[in-house]
């Protein structure tokens, strides 16, 4: 069987519809659907007096525009109404939701919001548009990536057999003697991430060092056993938040100064973590989901 094209949208309370040529809300999506690769950008520059074109400052992506044309295939008129209401319901432009891309075993997701209400044709062809708009216009993988730094590995396998002299020197795990990751950004933009620090002890002043650009972010603070730190440096989503016994509080005036909020370049990132006193008791992981132009 030939392997199609699928667009799946999902509304904030979960309702989803399907787009595709399976499905009764029928799509071609390599002809029917535009914006799913082009983008359209901004970019500016400075002049000054005597100087002949511009000067280059920066660019800007555009939201992403997402339009669906398709058509219902039920000819049943009844089943059309409903459709039709299933359709109006779920594509509520007062609900946010995320725009999935499916073909064969690849899949991409991006947030979308409805850009207006459907519209649809009484005739027999039965046919539709829905407009979408991509505030953040990247396209990224169905997961977060994640890069441990320093965690306990696992060293006891079942099924196991225990020898009664042996049973003493037995090792459960072991710690990674690694200070030292290399963060790998597959995307076609820098991005933002979330560094979670993990205490299995008390430790002081959490650190997470960018050894090439010599950036860091650190929180002057102590950590006790079982306290989780996740610092989020993504655009719009920065913050700072402790979890302790399972209750989370803000922990976001507690940054050093000089702290900045760190993005993942392009290729490589190599990172080194860091606390002023047990290091021994602190864990850390990076979590990032790369970003692309277009499927």
């Amino acid at each position: 069987m030939k392997t199609q094209e699928i667009l799946t949208y999902t509304n904030t309370k979960g309702e989803s519809i399907t787009f595709g040529v399976g499905s009764r809300y029928h799509v071609n999506v390599s002809k029917d659907v535009t914006g799913l690769s082009d983008l359209d950008d901004t970019i500016y520059s400075t002049s000054s007096m005597g100087q002949h074109g511009d000067t280059y400052t920066g660019v800007r992506i555009e939201p992403r525009p997402i339009k669906i044309k398709g058509k219902i295939t039920e000819r049943d008129k009844s089943a059309q109404i409903d459709l039709r209401q299933n359709a109006l319901k779920i594509l509520n432009p007062e609900l946010a939701g995320t725009l999935r891309y499916y073909y064969g075993s690849f899949a991409r997701k991006i947030g979308a919001i409805v850009d207006g209400t459907p519209t649809f044709t009484r005739d027999l062809s039965q046919a539709f548009e829905v407009d979408f708009k991509c505030l953040d216009p990247f396209w990224q993988e169905e997961t977060e990536h994640r890069e441990d730094i320093a965690t306990w590995e696992a060293a006891w396998e079942f099924p196991t057999e225990i020898d009664r002299d042996d049973a003493t020197d037995m090792i459960f795990g072991s710690r990674s003697d690694s200070v030292i990751v290399d963060v790998y950004n597959g995307g076609h933009v820098s991005i933002g991430m979330r560094i979670v620090f993990r205490a299995i002890g008390e430790l002081t002043n959490p650190m997470l060092l960018n050894v090439n650009t010599r950036e860091f972010i650190k929180l002057n603070y102590t950590m006790v056993a079982g306290d989780v730190v996740e610092i989020n440096t993504s655009y719009g989503s920065k913050r700072a938040r402790l979890t302790r016994q399972g209750v989370v509080s803000n922990v976001y005036r507690y940054l050093d100064v000089d702290s900045t909020f760190m993005q993942l370049d392009v290729g490589d990132n190599v990172f080194r973590y860091n606390a002023d006193t047990g290091l021994d008791n602190l864990e850390c992981s990076i979590y990032f989901s790369p970003k692309i132009l277009g499927v």
